[in-house]
């Protein structure tokens, strides 16, 4: 009787697991034949990114880079400031046990903690705290039974199960390239010292067979303009973007998580139409790193039986992670922050970077508590002739309630932070006041299990179970009880025990209520 059996092919999202590692980088940045000596170091900044991976049987290598960049003073009268950078390759591995090579894997990684030393006027040594996360999962097939023809419908017990399912995880990037002319209160472009991108004010949407991706490129640049005073300039500008992703079998209806991040920079400074070194060509490859997913309502069975036929029902649990919650919240933190003693008062502020660490997270009924510290860094035009230009960080503490409805303590939790604007109010020569609009997409998931019929066998009713039964039964209800496994239980249907009973509405049972439950009369 295997053709009564309706099977349908369902893919269960699973999660192999995910592991962490934190790794030392260590080296030199040496100054650059072309430029001159260190008289001391102003400024410093590092970014860490992931590349790519490549998986073997229970192990992830995870490819990647560091960049650092140095803002500093060179000897001489003038005191010029100069910069100079260096890229430190990362190759190393993490174990996972399960990862195949056929698996997603998702592979994060943090600055925890960087130091500079100074060895000498023409050299400086580093060393990085990186931590790696690296997590893999895979769509897991399973045939399932939902159906058995030929049975009645009241004999077969359905349940709705609610699935996530992943239509597509996919690493890619797209180019943004514009311009930035220079307004008419800057001097001419003699030098380009510095230029760092920022991504803020991401918005994604969802088309059919795409995800379209829109947001700005926060732009700051240092240069040295062609004045006599040959002093240091400059200039910050928003560049929007839009950018998309092809994927098969989006629609509107879907979700999409999408992390981007700045791959790679080319600032090139370059003439206006009046022949002036005015305008700065920007091309930043923007890295994505995206999953789409959906929900959907599965009707499965979960239990039979025949009045006429003995059903063998095999079942094998299940695992898989529901989507309870997400959310996305913003807030600012706001800061007053003050220079220390030994550095010199600020005439004007040039920029302010954060980088935003998360500590903490912790998950009570229906919220969840985030902590962590932002790493801000203030550079400066000091009131100094010793040193013209100047920098300082500061850690400023945050904390976040998020509405979670449904979200429990033993459940996991997604979070991705980002900040998506930066301000600041110079309040004295000492102290400046700064805001962050941090932005927190969030995921509640729960780890649920479930029990699903692979297959059942049919076959002759044993003659035995029909007479050993008492030919009238009187049936207590019991806690938890149904007239479903009821029937099942006595093998009568439930429209028989309905009508021995004078019960027109089968949602009337409770616990105590007696049964009258007559045998089957073959």
């Amino acid at each position: 009787m295997e053709n009564q059996l309706v099977r349908e092919k369902i893919y269960l999202d699973r999660t192999i697991g995910r592991e962490s590692t934190q790794i030392l980088l260590e080296g030199d940045i040496i100054v650059p034949d072309v430029k001159p000596d260190m008289a001391q170091l102003l400024s410093t900044d590092a970014k860490v990114l992931i590349e790519k991976t490549e998986v073997s049987a229970d192990r992830v290598n995870f490819i990647g880079k560091l960049d650092l960049e140095v803002l500093y003073i060179a000897k001489g009268p003038d005191k010029p400031v100069y910069s100079m950078s260096v890229t430190a390759p990362i190759d190393d591995f993490i174990n996972l046990e399960g990862v195949t090579r056929d698996m997603w894997v998702d592979a994060k990684a943090e600055l925890a903690n960087i130091d500079y030393k100074m060895l000498n006027d023409r050299k400086i040594n580093y060393r990085a705290v990186v931590n790696v996360s690296v997590g893999a999962e895979y769509p897991d097939l399973r045939e399932i039974v939902v159906n058995i023809e030929d049975v009645p419908e009241n004999q077969l017990l359905k349940s709705t199960l609610s699935l996530n399912k992943t239509v597509e995880n996919k690493l890619d990037h797209f180019t943004v390239k514009d311009q930035i002319v220079l307004p008419s209160s800057k001097p001419n472009i003699q030098e380009l010292i510095q230029c760092s991108t920022q991504i803020s004010n991401k918005d994604i949407r969802i088309a059919s067979g795409r995800v379209n991706i829109s947001g700005e490129l926060f732009i700051s640049a240092l240069f040295k303009g062609d004045s006599d005073e040959n002093l240091v300039e400059f200039i910050e500008n928003a560049i929007p973007f839009n950018g998309s992703v092809d994927v098969t079998g989006a629609n509107d209806d879907m979700f999409a998580d999408v992390a981007l991040n700045v791959q790679d920079q080319y600032v090139q400074v370059r003439p206006d139409s009046d022949g002036e070194e005015r305008v700065l060509d920007i091309e930043v490859s923007v890295g994505v790193i995206l999953k789409v997913y959906n929900t959907q309502e599965i009707e499965i069975l979960e239990d039979a039986y025949s009045i006429d036929q003995q059903l063998d029902i095999i079942k094998d649990k299940v695992r898989y992670p529901k989507l309870v919650c997400r959310n996305r919240n913003q807030t600012t933190i706001k800061e007053v922050v003050q220079v220390d003693n030994n550095s010199p008062d600020i005439l004007q502020i040039f920029r302010v970077k954060g980088n935003v660490l998360l500590d903490d997270i912790k998950i009570i009924d229906d919220k969840i508590i985030v902590e962590g510290v932002i790493q801000a860094d203030v550079l400066y035009l000091a009131e100094s002739d010793d040193t013209p230009i100047y920098s300082f960080g500061s850690v400023i503490p945050y904390r976040q309630v998020i509405e979670t409805k449904g979200s429990t303590s033993d459940m996991g939790v997604n979070l991705d932070i980002s900040i998506d604007h930066i301000a600041f109010n110079m309040l004295s020569k000492r102290e400046t006041e700064v805001r962050f609009l941090l932005t927190f997409n969030t995921q509640v998931i729960e780890e649920k299990s479930v029990d699903v019929i692979s297959d059942i066998e049919f076959k002759e009713l044993d003659p035995g179970v029909i007479d050993n039964m008492a030919s009238m039964t009187i049936y207590v209800v019991q806690q938890d009880d149904s007239f479903w496994k009821i029937a099942k239980r006595y093998n009568t249907s439930i429209d028989e025990l309905l009508s021995v009973n004078d019960i027109d509405n089968p949602s009337k049972i409770y616990p105590g209520q007696k049964l009258l439950i007559l045998k089957k009369v073959s």
